[in-house]
């Protein structure tokens, strides 16, 4: 879910209480790569989208659904 919709008790035990939340630093080496990635897997077409997870299921560990 986005924080947006979430309840604001859900919000502060997930997201800002210093106590149970977690702070990854995340760097990005190759913003170019980066921004085709994100725009390939969020954008409105389907067809890059389907192609990349295809080649990349195999190296799944966990999975959300």
């Amino acid at each position: 879910k986005c924080l947006v919709e979430l309840k604001s008790v859900q919000v502060w035990s997930t997201a800002m209480n210093p106590e149970t939340r977690t702070l990854l630093q995340v760097s990005i080496e190759n913003a170019a790569e980066a921004t085709q990635i994100f725009e390939t897997l969020m954008g409105e077409a389907v067809e890059p989208r389907r192609a990349f997870i295809e080649r990349n299921a195999q190296y799944v560990k966990n999975l959300d659904i």
